[in-house]
């Protein structure tokens, strides 16, 4: 259990990311799930909440708003959907069952975070 003083400020950046994520459509876990660590969750703890905020509450509002801007592309959609469910079932019976050393999935999860963020820096800025 976390004390009641870590929920005011999971909740005030929990509000930015979902600004974040509406805006420019980035995964809360790239978001949050950093911060999550900072307030001392364990990964498998942070992995599990930025899960439970992908399935409806940080998509569907934003979706809808997009979807009636005619922006929804449903074919790709449907595809990407069957691969990332393949993808998470594997990944969550990794993570969940720590097959994975945990300081490999920091690392891993800070380059590849590196590795976008120079990609985007130089592709689009």
């Amino acid at each position: 259990m976390f004390p009641i003083k870590t929920y005011v400020p999971l909740l005030m950046y929990a509000i930015f990311v979902g600004t974040l994520i509406g805006i420019i459509g980035i995964g809360g876990g790239v978001l949050l799930l950093p911060f999550l660590l900072y307030l001392n969750f364990t990964i498998q703890q942070a992995v599990a909440v930025t899960l439970f905020l992908s399935a409806v509450p940080n998509t569907l509002p934003a979706l809808y708003m997009y979807y009636k801007e005619g922006f929804f592309l449903i074919k790709p959609s449907i595809v990407t959907a069957l691969g990332t469910i393949i993808g998470v079932i594997i990944g969550g019976y990794v993570g969940s069952n720590e097959l994975i050393p945990k300081i490999y999935i920091y690392r891993f999860y800070t380059a590849f975070l590196l590795i976008l963020s120079i990609y985007m820096f130089f592709y689009y800025c």
